[in-house]
């Protein structure tokens, strides 16, 4: 059975994952989404395979594209996946349970589970990890960043934190994630420079360490091995990168 929820993916070039992504939405709505921003692999072609209204339009940043999204949803409620994630059996079991009556809340907190090369992460900076990926598009809405972006709550927003998780199959290579983390330390400096923050000493130099040790020793990170101890490293790398961009916009200004 079916329920009243519209899910919503934005994709470029995620031949990789988008079937995997969309064989679980299958399960659960009749209403998908796909917002891509031309993609030059099969992406496309791999979606008209399933039931989905597939938008193809210019790239805007994370939070415009995933709102134009949600502006095209049949349903009172968004359920908002990335390509590279697919819904667990239990919780599509649980949204089934929740939806097969009116729904009591505003949005719904999920937990997610993170693959990184090949191995589920237990520790470090990403568990425990949980979203809010089901909400009402009348309440909620994201915001225009163009990373990391979040959503934008109305007072007194109920929330409920469901059991089942997404599993995240986030980085399949090395290579691939220092492409990512050069990608968004980009990005990031750039809204920092348009916010007018500034990259001071302990921004550039102390922060960078901290997000390693946080990662690493405080949130366990070691325990999850060598690939504990790339993440960490590349949160301290990342963060300095940030600042560093951020350093020399302000210097070409």
């Amino acid at each position: 059975m079916k329920v009243p929820v519209s899910a919503v993916v934005i994709t470029y070039n995620e031949e990789r994952n988008i079937e995997r992504c969309l064989q679980s939405l299958a399960r659960l709505t009749n209403d998908i989404i796909v917002v891509d921003s031309f993609s030059r692999d099969s992406t496309e072609e791999i979606c008209r395979k399933y039931n989905v209204n597939f938008l193809r339009r210019k790239w805007e940043g994370y939070g415009p594209t995933k709102n134009l999204g949600n502006s095209y949803a049949r349903y009172d409620y968004i359920l908002s996946l990335d390509a590279d994630e697919e819904l667990s059996g239990e919780l599509i079991n649980e949204i089934k349970s929740e939806f097969n009556n009116k729904p009591q809340y505003d949005c719904y907190e999920v937990p997610r589970k993170s693959n990184f090369c090949g191995k589920w992460l237990r520790f470090g900076h990403w568990n425990p990890e949980s979203h809010i990926r089901i909400f009402r598009k009348d309440k909620i809405y994201w915001d225009s960043s163009p990373v990391h972006e979040k959503l934008c709550f109305e007072k007194n927003t109920t929330i409920k934190k469901l059991k089942g998780s997404i599993l995240h199959y986030t980085i399949y290579s090395l290579d691939q994630y220092d492409q990512k983390n050069d990608k968004y330390s980009t990005l990031a400096a750039e809204r920092l420079f348009k916010d007018g923050k500034k990259p001071g000493f302990i921004k550039l130099y102390i922060s960078p360490f901290y997000r390693f040790f946080h990662s690493y020793i405080l949130k366990l990170g070691v325990l999850d091995g060598y690939y504990g101890y790339v993440i960490a490293k590349e949160t301290g790398k990342v963060t300095f990168q940030k600042y560093n961009k951020l350093k020399k916009l302000r210097a070409e200004k």
